[in-house]
């Protein structure tokens, strides 16, 4: 009987000490905090949940309230694990150190990141992977519905699309509507050289000339590095028989690379359309120095023995 007496004695001891070691984080320390979120505004709702592995756990999961604060009392000293996340948020890990439970910690202050937007959907993903096929066959409508279906299960592509979407129109030889989708790019990125360009280039090609050369008075000449640019807009120019304007965009491409005989000679032939021989002489010459053997030189050369 004395030993089934003590064999009852210890069962009654372990029978009391377990539930007392499952929750051995109850003490009588507080913690508090306030969850933010990037641009400092409070998130309401945040869960925050505390952990003390070495102590068997922690308190139930908290709410933030409105100006999203939350606190916890009845917890012991020790160095706590933070889990706090919200729904749009990423989840943020943190740690919170009570080192007494007379303690009185500094309310923590957390700012939660923005969740990463989602992977794209199966249904947009086909949508691009069709137009840019499309496009790559050379089947500009059919590109052009799979971007425009695109633009509308993404706007925040919108940018990106438009580009697609006018480049879509511009090889179907509709440039109007090709500029239309260029303005929206450059209104949303005004300091888009590349975009206003290729703004400016549509609208001439679509017969919008006072467009066009208003686009062109708003770019920044110093950010443009390549000579073809300035060229190409001449050639529309030439092509709509505007040699005057013309000439001033060939003399920037030769300016930005003198060696660039393309430039020098439309700018010969414009200068000839224009009746200014001594000019065009002085062209064709270049054209001839630097490119002697090119096909341009042929047809300079005849032009210099036709204006001696």
């Amino acid at each position: 009987m004395h030993l089934n007496h003590r064999l009852a004695l210890a069962l009654a001891a372990v029978l009391i000490a377990a539930p007392l070691g499952a929750q051995d984080w109850k003490g009588l320390g507080r913690l508090e905090g306030k969850v933010l979120d990037p641009d400092g505004k409070p998130i309401e709702g945040a869960t925050v949940k505390l952990d003390l592995p070495e102590r068997g756990g922690g308190p139930s999961p908290l709410k933030t309230d409105k100006k999203g604060k939350w606190a916890v009392g009845g917890i012991v000293s020790g160095k706590w694990n933070a889990d706090i996340e919200a729904p749009g948020f990423a989840l943020k890990q943190v740690y919170i150190n009570l080192p007494a439970e007379s303690a009185r910690v500094p309310p923590l202050e957390v700012r939660l990141d923005r969740a990463a937007p989602s992977g794209p959907s199966p249904e947009l993903l086909a949508a691009v992977q069709k137009g840019d096929a499309a496009y790559k066959e050379g089947k500009f409508a059919e590109a052009r519905a799979e971007y425009e279906k695109v633009l509308a299960l993404k706007p925040e592509l919108s940018a990106t699309l438009h580009e697609m979407i006018a480049r879509c129109y511009s090889q179907e030889g509709d440039y109007g509507k090709s500029a239309e989708h260029l303005q929206f790019v450059s209104d949303a990125d005004p300091s888009n050289v590349k975009v206003k360009i290729l703004l400016a280039q549509e609208a001439l090609r679509a017969n919008q000339l006072d467009r066009g050369m208003a686009v062109l008075k708003t770019i920044d000449e110093t950010a443009v590095s390549d000579p073809e640019i300035f060229y190409n807009v001449a050639v529309i120019l030439l092509n709509q028989g505007k040699a005057e304007d013309a000439i001033p965009y060939l003399t920037k491409s030769v300016t930005l690379d003198p060696s660039y005989v393309d430039g020098y000679f439309q700018r010969g032939l414009a200068y000839l359309g224009t009746g200014k021989t001594a000019e065009a002489k002085a062209d064709f010459k270049k054209v001839v120095e630097l490119g002697p053997t090119s096909p341009q030189a042929e047809t300079a050369k005849k032009a210099l023995e036709q204006l001696k």
